[in-house]
């Protein structure tokens, strides 16, 4: 999932985070630097990076919606729209 510019300070600000994660935060999110780089240069164990990403992303999206990234034979994928759209549809007329 990418998360913007402004998003990422949104969340930043929001959790409050000391500046060394924030630096960690936007060069995982913003420059696309890997995680255990960012631990080896930071001094913090790998799965400090990941908790960064997870608070982040926990806070990225809003609750009850996700994002999926699919990959494999056009029609499986276009079926899979297809479907997506039904369910889409379905939810908005019982929204209505």
């Amino acid at each position: 999932m990418t998360v913007s510019e402004a998003d990422l300070e949104r969340i930043l600000n929001q959790r409050r985070f000391d500046d060394r994660t924030k630096e960690i935060a936007r060069r995982l999110f913003l420059h696309g630097e890997r995680p255990k780089l960012l631990a080896a240069e930071h001094g913090v164990i790998l799965q400090r990076i990941y908790a960064i990403r997870r608070a982040v992303l926990d806070l990225a999206m809003p609750p009850g919606v996700a994002q999926v990234t699919l990959t494999g034979p056009v029609e499986a994928i276009e079926a899979a729209q297809r479907a997506f759209d039904k369910c889409m549809a379905k939810l908005r007329a019982e929204g209505d």
